[in-house]
């Protein structure tokens, strides 16, 4: 799947109510988090990116909240 259909895809679920709320979104991440086997050579990096993706979260969930 390239960016475009993500992006596509993406959007139509959010049209149809089938997103995540953000909390449940970072406990997905965790589960994510969880799966990965620390003794892999891409679990540092694996981790990294779902902790970034998280933390994009965040920051979306807290601007909308509070716009800077």
């Amino acid at each position: 799947m390239n960016r475009t259909d993500v992006f596509a895809i993406s959007i139509g679920m959010a049209q149809s109510g089938l997103s995540l709320n953000p909390v449940d979104a970072i406990d997905y991440i965790t589960e994510l988090i969880a799966r990965e086997s620390p003794e892999s050579e891409l679990y540092d990096r694996h981790v990294q990116k779902l902790l970034a993706l998280a933390a994009c979260i965040w920051s979306l969930r807290r601007e909308l909240l509070a716009p800077p």
